[in-house]
């Protein structure tokens, strides 16, 4: 059957019989079936249109929907390699602070080392000096001891010698 339109409907003609309908309600009838058709072909249209738009609509956030995906992904691996590289340069930051560490510790004991040396020195040093202060003593000692000696033995002409000296 072809498509019928609220026109034809409107100029359909029936041939004319004995006892047949009333032309005049037929012909109401088939206006009110052609306005029906005609409302009922707008509402059709009416809706493929918004049908359409919804489309382009859906379409629309579908592909909203992709990019939005898309964003979330790349930024979700962004986030990942930043992570990564943080954690990256914070193994070298500690590596390194470890590194550093060390080389203060054995900068440190080698310091250590040889300000013990030096104390060591210093002490025999000390050592050296003391007995060599205490030979002095004893020695100027001994010779005091032995002027002393000397001067209790000598003649009274040169004590008196030395007074007038003196």
């Amino acid at each position: 059957m072809q498509d019928l339109t609220p026109l034809e409907i409107q100029k359909q003609q029936f041939s004319r019989v004995l006892k047949g309908y009333n032309a005049d309600e037929v012909r109401a009838y088939l206006s009110l079936v052609a306005e029906e058709i005609e409302r009922l072909l707008r509402d059709v249209d009416r809706l493929a249109r918004e049908n359409s738009m919804l489309r382009e609509e859906l379409d629309e956030h579908s592909q909203r929907e992709r990019i939005l995906k898309d964003t979330l992904l790349s930024a979700q691996k962004v986030s990942e390699d930043v992570k990564a590289n943080a954690r990256k340069e914070a193994e070298l930051i500690v590596k390194d602070a470890e590194l550093l560490a060390e080389r203060v510790v054995a900068q440190a004991m080698t310091r250590i080392s040889d300000i013990e040396r030096a104390i060591q020195d210093l002490k025999i040093e000390r050592t050296s000096a003391r007995n060599k202060l205490q030979a002095t003593l004893d020695t100027m000692q001994q010779m005091l001891a032995v002027d002393a000696e000397e001067e209790s033995n000598e003649q009274p002409i040169t004590a008196m010698f030395r007074k007038r000296n003196e």
